[in-house]
């Protein structure tokens, strides 16, 4: 009979929040050799990939793992093409290498359209019309690029209804292919991207899709996240790449010789072996990060209760809506929101503690919220 799981004490879940943080590049102080990237398409190839529905708070999560960095800094990546945005897993927004993305999608599109395809099928979405569009839509973006106003009028002169949101499916079904991502900044938006026609822009993309080999690239993806993420499980894995335990399981049996592994509460966690070596002395006690919403720290798992105590959840996500706020995390721990408030043109940082802060967390959180004003080069201060 397996064994069932038993609760992980907190001191133990308090040493896996901040081994997280080492394994993530969150700490600057830490002798492994991945921290901190030196570049944001180095954070990006390190973590695998990168939650990115929102653009902005995209850009800073990228931002407070490169120090001193700016947010033209990130732009000029994007617009480089060492970096992608485009539909990675669970039918979200991701950043990703742009090497890594053929590979990604011969994992995890079928289970992406598999998800949308009654809503394809209620549109009316098929594969004559998306074979149809795929050539015209690569042709227009080419290595110039085209912004989304542009391929709506373009996919509708087409003959294809654009209206509502069949629009968004007809470019999310089209990226599904590899053949499209968005990459350079929309002139004068910093909130909007160019799509590209990705094996014309980027040589990057190689090889073709045929090519690729999908049980490699799902090891890859298994180590790669372990690696940068651990220590976790694998069903913090599965729900990452938006897949089953199966497969997950599977790909771990032929990689996970090359990892550590911790047993907590009768579960197993993996990470990379470097991490696991300050296993002891868990880094990070006196960190305090002011986080973007959606970061990896706290949405690369399925089980966030390491880094975020369950009754502040709603505080996090109001109403479970999906909209994740900026966090506050003083030694791997979640204690609060933050906020900007704008008048003008000045940007004031704001705290919202879940409890009441010392003066000391007040003055420490008060510096990192001042490290996104920076980076934003926004005139203005914290409250």
């Amino acid at each position: 009979m397996a064994a069932t799981s038993a609760p992980v004490k907190r001191r133990e879940k308090l040493r896996v929040a901040r081994l997280r943080l080492a394994a993530q590049g969150l700490l600057t102080d830490v002798p492994r050799g991945s921290v901190p990237a030196a570049t944001p398409a180095a954070v990006v190839e390190q973590l695998g990939l990168m939650q990115a529905q929102d653009l902005t708070q995209a850009c800073w999560a990228l931002g407070v793992r490169v120090p001193g960095s700016t947010l033209a800094d990130i732009h000029a990546a994007l617009d480089s093409g060492s970096i992608v945005r485009s539909w990675g897993a669970r039918g979200t927004l991701m950043f990703m290498d742009p090497r890594l993305l053929r590979p990604l999608l011969s994992v995890t599109a079928p289970r992406m359209r598999g998800q949308v395809a009654a809503i394809w099928r209620r549109e009316g979405i098929t594969d004559a019309e998306l074979e149809g569009l795929l050539p015209v839509v690569v042709e227009r973006c080419g290595t110039a690029g085209a912004s989304r106003a542009e391929l709506m009028t373009m996919m509708s002169d087409a003959g294809s209804d654009t209206a509502g949101q069949r629009g968004y499916h007809l470019l999310m079904a089209l990226s599904l292919t590899g053949e499209l991502v968005q990459g350079r900044m929309e002139p004068g938006s910093d909130t909007r991207q160019l799509f590209m026609a990705s094996s014309r822009w980027s040589p990057g993309m190689a090889p073709e899709p045929a090519a690729v080999d999908s049980v490699r690239a799902l090891e890859d993806l298994v180590l790669r996240y372990f690696r940068s993420h651990g220590p976790a499980t694998i069903a913090d894995c599965a729900w990452w790449l938006g897949l089953g335990l199966t497969p997950v399981r599977a790909a771990l049996k032929s990689i996970g010789h090359q990892l550590a592994t911790r047993v907590l509460g009768r579960q197993e966690y993996h990470l990379a072996p470097d991490v696991d070596a300050l296993w002891d002395e868990a880094p990070g006690a006196n960190s305090v990060l002011a986080l973007p919403g959606f970061d990896e720290f706290l949405l690369g798992y399925k089980d966030r209760s390491a880094t975020l105590d369950p009754e502040h959840a709603d505080a996090i996500a109001p109403g479970g809506n999906g909209v994740f706020r900026r966090t506050l995390v003083f030694g791997g721990q979640t204690i609060g929101t933050w906020q900007l408030d704008a008048k003008g043109k000045e940007r004031s940082a704001v705290a919202v503690p879940f409890e009441v802060f010392r003066a000391s967390q007040l003055t420490r959180s008060a510096a990192a919220m001042e490290g996104y004003l920076r980076f934003r080069e926004f005139p203005g201060h914290v409250k």
